[in-house]
């Protein structure tokens, strides 16, 4: 409806939450050390216990005490012993506030807003599993005499009491287990937190400066160690056992009983036949291991086409698919080769951004908070007077993998890393060539660029990096005219440009682009920045606990507010005619800014809109809707101190029946313990962190992939026992 201030809109964010300790009708007093705080923190693992249970007792009844994965335990000493799921999940938003000093008639306010979220999964199985090596296996399958039914000559009634037992074929000794300790955990934490620090006039209780930051933190790690990698003829053990696979065209696999059963299982449907060219005939043919081909309507046809049937799922690999019979003593033999490994990978990123920013107002300070507050109170002014300066930068740094496959673990020497490290360094000469746009990636200052052969001559990765040393030249030179370009083309040079461009004083500091202090006051025509602030209704609220608290909102308007009492209607009227880039509907929104207040019954939010005004037939149900959409922070400032009394944040859409978070006042100490152990940006995880303890990792290199595969043992174990019954 009316086009509000932008600048009115920056100052409101700097300062949000940054109001006078103390205030009262004959002018405002402070008390250096005076402080409050908000906040709460959340376990979201309470929400997730019943999930987080169910699992536990599937793993439980299923596989540690399983019928099959008992009976694998007694036959071989194979299996799952015990498994620790540990987990983390909770989310933090605390603000405090303080009077940190007093002089030159000026009071010094920081205030801090800190939003974190840290989520750690820690996985442990203990298991009984194979050493570590190549074991030439004789897998035998056998009957016990007393298990025997002659009458149906199978081991037991139904065939199912057969047992199974690994012998090293070398020793003939059977295959004894060891305890391994795997490892799977990670975690992913997530930091911002907005610092001001306002200065404001003593007597008067103006916003004479105001400095903040913005940061933000990253970080995430993934660690796991002895995960079983087991390998049948250079492939993992679990594809072996999971049955023959078809392969489509576009190289997809799909189990092979899926091929020509008239449903297009591949994406590029592949695996059906096709009659595309119209001859009455199928255009795409099945390669037998010895190189014939048939028509793929011969697939699953029920009849042995290739010589090994590997048309109709025979063939491929499969552990244990020749057997030798000992009818005599009720055994059965296979022998397979079969190599284990315990693969081990620790991944680890954490990233940060800054931003810095300094408003100056010189000396005709800003009226940001009128006290006492009242009833939809409106105040004003003009900034003839600002000093602008600040700096932003940040870095990406990931640690150096740590894996099992890489040699001596030192994945640089691996050949596709040395190849992405020479596609950078080729790239990089690129750039240093371009004669338009030119950039050296010049971390040793020999002027030309670096060449990257290990992990560590790329990270940590700046922003805007040092690499990025020529980009303000150019940018430069892009702002500046050039004299007789513009005689050419018939322009005028536009010195003022480049000479404010001079006064930015634009340049990288320690990694970071930064700018000031730049004085806009000084700009020619410069005229002063009006600025108007108002307040809402009185809200009065009682929270969960009964406590009552009454406040007011103080948000940025304009000149045209109806809180106005020297509105000008005219001038009003005439631009919200010309405001042509809202829609009736929105309009109409305006019109009814009542409804999107969050009223509080009984310490629950809900909306203010009542829920027979819209029609769920005008919704499409299945568009989607963000999480975080239509949430409010509802900030309530005490009417006679400014800073504020209650908090409240109503996340409608975060889960069915929304979820509504309050804040009273809590004390200082304790937020701030809270903040300096979750909330710190340049060090965003934990300090307190799920360990289990040190794992050697193995120095053994591999050239195979890894190929992890958990209880791959007992799985293959399994698929052995029922060919056996079968």
């Amino acid at each position: 409806m009316y086009q509000k201030t932008t600048f009115a809109i920056l100052v409101a964010l700097c300062f949000l939450g940054a109001q006078a300790s103390n205030a009262v009708e004959e002018g405002p007093t402070f008390s250096t050390g005076d402080t409050w705080a908000f906040g709460l923190e959340i376990d979201l693992m309470e929400e997730l216990e019943s999930d987080i249970q169910e699992i536990e007792n599937n793993i439980t009844n299923e596989i540690i005490e399983g019928e099959d994965f008992v009976q694998i335990r007694n036959w071989t000493g194979l299996g799952l012993d015990s498994f620790e799921l540990n987990n983390e999940a909770v989310l933090g938003f605390f603000y405090t506030g303080e009077i940190v000093d007093d002089f030159d008639n000026m009071i010094h306010m920081q205030t801090e807003q800190s939003l974190y979220s840290h989520t750690v999964i820690g996985t442990k199985f203990t298991s009984m599993l194979p050493p570590e090596g190549t074991h030439d296996l004789k897998i035998k399958a056998y009957c016990d005499d007393e298990d025997w039914d002659d009458e149906a000559e199978e081991c037991g009634e139904d065939g199912d009491d057969g047992q199974i037992m690994l012998i090293d074929n070398n020793t003939g000794e059977q295959i004894a287990m060891e305890e391994v300790n795997t490892e799977l955990s990670g975690g992913v934490h997530l930091i911002a937190k907005i610092t001001e620090d306002t200065w404001w006039t003593e007597d008067t209780h103006e916003l004479v400066k105001t400095q903040f930051t913005i940061a933000l933190g990253a970080s995430g790690d993934l660690t796991l160690r002895n995960v079983p990698n087991l390998t049948y003829e250079g492939e993992s053990i679990l594809t072996a056992i999971s049955g023959p696979q078809f392969e489509c065209d576009d190289g997809q696999t799909i189990p092979f009983e899926d091929a020509n059963n008239g449903f297009e299982d591949c994406e590029d449907e592949s695996d059906e036949p096709r009659d595309d060219d119209g001859d009455g005939s199928t255009d795409q043919r099945f390669e037998c291991d010895n190189g014939d081909t048939y028509p793929l309507d011969y697939v699953n046809d029920g009849e042995w086409h290739c010589e090994n049937g590997e048309d109709e799922g025979e063939g491929g690999l499969s552990p244990c698919s020749d057997w030798e019979e000992n009818e005599e003593e009720k055994e059965s033999y296979c022998y397979e080769t079969i190599n284990v490994i315990y693969e081990t990978a620790v991944v680890s990123m954490d990233a940060e951004l800054s931003i810095n920013l300094l408003f100056d107002f010189g000396d005709n300070p800003m009226n940001a908070m009128d006290l006492p507050l009242d009833e939809n109170k409106y105040w004003e002014g003009e900034l003839d007077r600002l000093t602008i300066s600040g700096d932003i930068g940040g870095k990406i740094d990931v640690a150096k993998p740590e894996m099992s496959i890489c040699p001596d673990l030192d994945c640089d020497q691996l050949p596709e890393m040395q190849e992405l490290y020479s596609g950078i360094t080729d790239a990089l000469q690129e750039l240093h060539d371009n004669e338009t746009f030119s950039i050296t990636v010049d971390r040793n200052d020999d002027g030309l660029p670096d060449v990257i052969t290990e992990w560590n001559d790329m990270f940590p990765m700046y922003i805007p990096e040092t690499w990025m040393d020529e980009v303000f030249q150019e940018i430069a030179d892009q702002a500046f005219c050039d004299d007789q370009e513009s005689a050419e083309e018939g322009e005028e040079c536009d010195e003022t440009a480049e000479e404010e461009y001079e006064k930015l004083n634009l340049r990288i500091e320690n990694n970071r682009f930064a700018f000031g202090p730049y004085n806009l006051h000084d700009i020619e025509d410069f005229s002063p920045i009006p600025y108007a602030f108002e307040t809402g209704e009185k809200e009065s609220i009682q929270s969960s606990t009964g406590e009552s608290y009454e406040g007011y909102q103080v948000l940025p308007t304009d000149r045209c507010s109806e809180n106005n009492p020297d509105r000008n209607e005219d001038d009003c009227n005439e631009e919200d005619e010309e405001d042509d880039g809202r829609d009736d509907d929105e309009d109409n929104d305006d019109d009814n800014d009542d409804d999107d207040i969050i009223i509080i019954d009984n310490g629950q939010a809900r909306s203010g809109h009542d829920d027979d005004e819209h029609d769920d037939d005008e919704y499409d149900e299945e568009e989607s809707v963000d999480p975080f959409s239509d949430s409010q922070i509802i900030w309530f400032h005490d009417a006679e101190t400014g800073h504020p009394a209650y908090i409240n944040m109503d996340m409608p859409n975060l889960r069915e029946g929304g979820y509504t978070i309050e804040m009273e006042p809590i004390s200082h100490t304790v937020a701030e313990e809270k903040v300096e152990q979750n909330a710190d940006p340049e060090n965003p995880a934990k300090t307190e962190l799920i360990d289990f303890g040190t794992t050697e990792v193995t120095d053994e290199a591999s050239d195979e992939l890894p190929g992890f595969g958990i209880l791959a043992a007992g799985a293959s174990l399994l698929f052995v026992s029922r060919r056996f019954r079968n």
